[in-house]
């Protein structure tokens, strides 16, 4: 998916997903780094049985014959999150079946959060085999008739939730798990807050003085407000079983953790953590890209950015490419980084008037206040909004490194291409390139 390749006079950057090409001179020096991969799981009977006979808690047959239960929801992730949905649901809907459950009185639920909704051709592709048999819908933030209050969280978050997928007997998640900007990692609870809750829970719970908390940060969940703000919620709401996956480099299912929730997502943090660990020293110019599915929308794309907010300083210089075919698709975020010219203002005017897509206006304001210059290469991506957002808009790669280099202001300079690394655990190092 990504290579690079030295010949006599230059070096040479691909990304075959993309499309992309950078080259940079043959005096600097390149290095390309990656999230540690892992094998996909080539054994269908090895998906199978990690649902059927789960390592964390009771069976989800047993649970549904126990709970003498009569209906069920799956929550499941949308577009953006790339989870082989198909591949593990029909298990889960064979374990419920198996238990009397009937295909129609099962329904998926599309954790959309505030995202869109999630298109039919899309959904199709969620559920497989099993499309036309069970329902799924798009759950509704906005909708406070189809939405339910459960009462509060001790971080006082009212916690709303879709009203159908409550009453349902059984509840059950699937999702995966992977470092995530302010809730520390993805999944689990995350399938309920925010994937099924009300706007004004999600936004609540993603509020200034929660997401720039110290804790709230990527890798940490003890002592996280998010997390267990998060926690809560999930909680009141009442996961029964949950599936939380592990997806290598090529987004192919690498390990599935399923039975109790709490039990599963945290033996699959465990893992990430062991096995997710990079180390970077600064380099004075950085490319990367979020990469698929990410790079749906900007808005997405800049999680990319936010993974390496510890590095970053500066002394470096940052080429974010990306396709984006969605533009930016967060009007929140736009107005709030057009509030004014001067970041500290629009920070403010962010935190005064705050909407739920503005999160990243904070999170990129960490990395914008350390003077770290980032220029953008996106074809989808009008220039006076990058200019717009505090970065500076190139039209090919080959302007964007021609231009990092002159910032730089080094002949020899040391190029690092990382992309994805919202994927790893990326920390400090002191190391030579």
């Amino acid at each position: 998916m990504y290579q690079l390749k030295r010949n006599e006079l230059e070096w040479e950057y691909i990304d075959k997903n993309l499309g992309i090409r950078f080259t940079v001179p043959g005096e600097c020096t390149a290095k390309l780094l990656r999230t540690p991969d892992a094998e996909a799981i080539q054994s269908e009977a090895d998906v199978e049985e990690a649902v059927k006979n789960p390592r964390y808690g009771q069976s989800l047959r047993k649970i549904a014959e126990e709970k003498h239960a009569r209906s069920a929801c799956i929550l499941v992730s949308d577009a953006t999150r790339a989870v082989p949905t198909a591949r593990i649901i029909r298990y889960v809907v064979r374990e419920l079946t198996e238990a009397q459950i009937p295909y129609e009185q099962i329904c998926a639920f599309v954790a959309i959060g505030v995202h869109r909704d999630a298109s039919e051709e899309e959904m199709k592709t969620f559920l497989g085999e099993l499309y036309g048999k069970i329902r799924i819908e798009n759950h509704t933030p906005f909708d406070k008739e189809n939405l339910i209050c459960l009462g509060e969280t001790s971080g006082h978050t009212p916690v709303w939730v879709n009203k159908r997928a409550y009453a349902c007997d059984l509840h059950i998640q699937i999702g995966k798990v992977e470092p995530h900007e302010f809730a520390g990692f993805s999944g689990g609870r995350k399938s309920v807050l925010p994937g099924i809750s009300g706007e004004e829970t999600i936004r609540i719970n993603h509020r200034p003085e929660m997401i720039l908390q110290q804790k709230a940060a990527i890798g940490v969940l003890e002592g996280n407000p998010v997390h267990e703000d998060m926690e809560e919620a999930a909680e009141k709401f009442g996961i029964d079983f949950g599936v939380n996956l592990i997806l290598n480099q090529q987004l192919e299912l690498s390990a599935v953790f399923a039975g109790e929730m709490k039990k599963s997502h945290q033996a699959a943090v465990e893992q990430v953590r062991a096995r997710l660990g990079v180390s970077v020293k600064r380099p004075d110019i950085l490319v990367t890209t979020a990469g698929n599915p990410l790079d749906i929308d900007f808005y997405q794309t800049v999680k990319a950015l936010i993974a390496l907010t510890e590095i970053l300083d500066e002394n470096t210089t940052v080429i974010l490419y990306c396709g984006c075919p969605e533009g930016v698709n967060s009007p929140d975020m736009l107005r709030a980084f057009r509030s004014n010219r001067d970041l500290e203002q629009a920070v403010a005017y962010t935190v005064g008037s705050y909407r739920i897509q503005m999160d990243h206006v904070l999170l990129l304001s960490k990395i914008l206040r350390k003077h770290v210059r980032i220029i953008v290469c996106c074809p989808n991506i009008r220039d006076e909004e990058i200019r717009d957002m505090f970065m500076i808009p190139c039209s090919t790669p080959r302007a964007a490194m021609a231009a990092a280099l002159e910032m730089c202001g080094k002949k020899e300079a040391e190029v690092l291409f990382y992309p994805r690394p919202q994927t790893g655990l990326t920390i400090g190092e002191q190391a030579d390139l």
